[in-house]
């Protein structure tokens, strides 16, 4: 029997006048251990999919539900195939308890509802009646993973669809209003899925009569199209990395600085392909520190940022990336899987589908190793203009979790 892994985002940011205020700081430093492993899968995520999608095509995925996914699929996993999914995840087995203790720390932040910025994560096994999961599974999942179990008859499967449709638009505001049809359902058990809903308004809006019609560049510097070019002035942090040939700058959300947008803008001539390979040498961890530098060291300089308007939707089969970017192989094999932990029966997983959408607007809409940084150009205002390909990460910051990322590298007037 084969099942499906899904995980699904939605993503709307807007505007809000206000200040930054400082985030409440948990006891224990979240920035480490699993944070920063999840960051790593994240990045190497990022790269893969970038890698194997139509050329010059945007992207956005949320890198934090397909860690999820995989982490409650290894709990039901066993032999080479737990191997395979724990070494992409970065988990060993001299480790799981502790992982499934932070995980359960950093899920806690995953959550956020005020009056400009909502972050919301849902969990959800979506199972047939006639062959649950093992009971072990079910408790690991939900204990560990905040995953909940909702019992369907999937032979019935016009009337399952319409119920997993429906748990998933209520997640992401009826943004994603389908996602599975009765297809879905033929021949299979489970349904695993992942869900993540952010609305976030700036803490300092760009100002929509300041949007201009602009140029848009390739990586080689010849003109591609056209964007709708958003402008503001503010003291954002920036950092220019040499390791990853990189400039770095960070758009706050709403009033408790505890989201952000950081655009990864790649130096004149650089790839972003070559830039997410600088991560081999060039931890995320040290990225936010230059960052944190910058706030301290030069938060009162002023940043004048350009920036594309955009709205980016994905819908991606993750299953060839896993297994041959990533060497998740026998996950997906009916005669090698080995998931005897999840069920009596004999499963595979047949599929991973992730689906995604970002909307960019001035408005919205409601959908230590200390590295040396080069900061000679901040003597008066610095400019950052992101006019040519890029990558974007929205950062849950106490956790330094990324919740989304992606790439705009094909231009539109949105």
């Amino acid at each position: 029997m084969r099942f499906y892994v899904i995980t699904f985002v939605f993503l709307t940011i807007s505007l809000c006048h206000g200040q930054n205020s400082a985030p409440i700081v948990p006891n224990v430093d979240l920035r480490k251990g699993l944070s920063e492993k999840i960051g790593n899968f994240s990045v190497e995520l990022l790269y893969h999919t970038s890698n194997v999608q139509a050329k010059n095509s945007n992207l956005i995925v949320s890198p934090i539900t397909v860690w999820t996914v995989l982490a409650v699929t290894a709990e039901g996993a066993a032999g080479e195939t737990l191997n395979q999914i724990n070494n992409v995840i970065r988990v060993t087995m001299r480790n799981r308890d502790l992982v499934r203790n932070e995980y359960k720390s950093i899920a806690q932040w995953l959550q956020v509802k005020t009056s400009v910025v909502e972050l919301a994560k849902v969990n959800a096994m979506f199972v047939d009646v006639g062959g649950l999961p093992l009971q072990d599974f079910i408790d690991s999942a939900k204990s560990d993973f905040d995953t909940d179990v909702v019992p369907l008859n999937f032979t019935q499967s016009e009337l399952a669809s319409e119920l997993v449709n429906r748990v998933i638009a209520n997640v992401t505001h009826g943004r994603i209003a389908k996602l599975v049809d009765s297809s879905y359902f033929a021949n299979s058990r489970l349904i695993l899925t992942s869900a993540v809903y952010f609305k976030g308004q700036w803490t300092v809006p760009f100002n929509a009569s300041s949007t201009t019609k602009s140029p848009f560049f390739s990586e080689d510097g010849k003109q591609i199209g056209e964007v709708n070019m958003m402008y503001n002035r503010y003291t954002y942090p920036f950092a220019n990395i040499p390791e990853i040939q990189s400039r770095i700058l960070e758009l706050p959300y709403g009033t408790e600085n505890r989201l952000s947008m950081v655009i990864m803008l790649p130096h004149p001539g650089v790839s972003l392909e070559k830039m997410f390979f600088n991560f081999n040498n060039f931890t995320l961890d040290k990225m936010f520190q230059e960052l944190k530098t910058a706030r301290e060291d030069y938060g009162d300089d002023e940043v004048s940022c350009f920036l594309p308007r955009f709205k980016i939707e994905s819908n991606i089969d993750l299953t060839p990336i896993l297994r041959d970017r990533l060497g998740i192989v026998d996950l997906f094999d009916s005669s090698k899987a080995r998931l005897y932990r999840m069920a009596r029966m004999p499963l595979y997983v047949s599929k991973i589908i992730h689906k995604s959408e970002i909307e960019v607007t001035e408005k919205g809409t409601t959908a230590s190793g200390v590295t040396v940084a080069d900061f000679s150009n901040r003597f008066g205002v610095t400019t950052f203009n992101a006019n040519r390909p890029f990558s974007y990460m929205i950062i849950e910051k106490i956790t330094n979790t990324i919740v989304f990322g992606g790439i705009y590298q094909e231009p539109s007037l949105y």
